[in-house]
């Protein structure tokens, strides 16, 4: 079994690094990243979800030639580009659906918030969202090389996210869905909204937590992720 991660906004593969001792040696973690982020900063910082969607599509054919099982896990802004994922998997017919897709901290609502603001107010808004949302350390808040080198990349991401519209995607995926989430940092009423998109078998698991709940509940969430792929296997999906 392979489980493909999407990170969030500003993030790097490595974010996953911290459920490796929790994965047992017959699961492989493949931790996607996103072009103009972590080892791939060199690259083009993508301009859209249906770019970054493209882009890791080809990742996952090319690492899933095998015909291996596999399953997505995406966090936060990582649900939307995991969906984008979903769709041209389901559109190309190369590969097979996933048996299982996992979702947090996202709902699926278009952020138009982030929408429609110049430059120097759209940093401020990222610089605000990512240290209230405690996606950076204390001790990097007030450094201004850190802020230099990494507020394009915030800004290209919440940009995307901003402009992704939700409304849009008129699409049904009979897929069996799980959704982590914390009631302090995205409502469950909001969440529930992943079941028009997630039509089949689609439950939620709540945390306690900001929005980088997982810090606190990797273990929890890692047990839930094999548990619901051993059933998956042995149910024949």
């Amino acid at each position: 079994m392979r489980l493909f991660c999407f990170t969030f906004a500003g993030g790097t593969a490595s974010f996953f690094d911290q459920l490796d001792p929790y994965v047992p040696q017959e699961m492989e973690l493949v931790k996607l990243e996103y072009p103009g982020h972590g080892n791939r900063r060199k690259e083009p910082l993508c301009q859209g979800f249906s770019e970054l969607g493209g882009d890791l599509y080809e990742t996952i054919r090319e690492h899933n030639a095998d015909g291996m099982p596999y399953a997505l896990l995406g966090y936060s802004m990582g649900t939307i580009a995991a969906v984008e994922v979903l769709v041209k998997i389901l559109k190309e017919g190369e590969l097979a659906p996933p048996v299982h897709v996992f979702l947090a901290a996202h709902e699926p609502h278009t952020k138009r918030e982030l929408e429609d603001f110049c430059s120097g107010e759209l940093d401020d808004l990222v610089r605000e969202r990512t240290i209230r949302f405690g996606g950076i350390p204390e001790k990097l808040i007030h450094n201004s090389s850190f802020w230099r080198v990494y507020l394009p990349v915030y800004r290209a991401d919440y940009g995307m996210i901003g402009s992704y519209d939700f409304d849009r995607l008129d699409i049904g995926f009979d897929i069996p869905a799980t959704v982590f989430y914390s009631e302090t940092d995205t409502p469950r009423v909001e969440m529930e909204k992943w079941k028009k998109i997630f039509t089949g078998e689609c439950s939620f698991i709540r945390y306690e937590g900001n929005h980088f709940f997982i810090r606190e509940h990797t273990g929890e969430m890692a047990e839930v992720i094999l548990k619901s792929l051993r059933q998956g296997c042995e149910s024949g999906r």
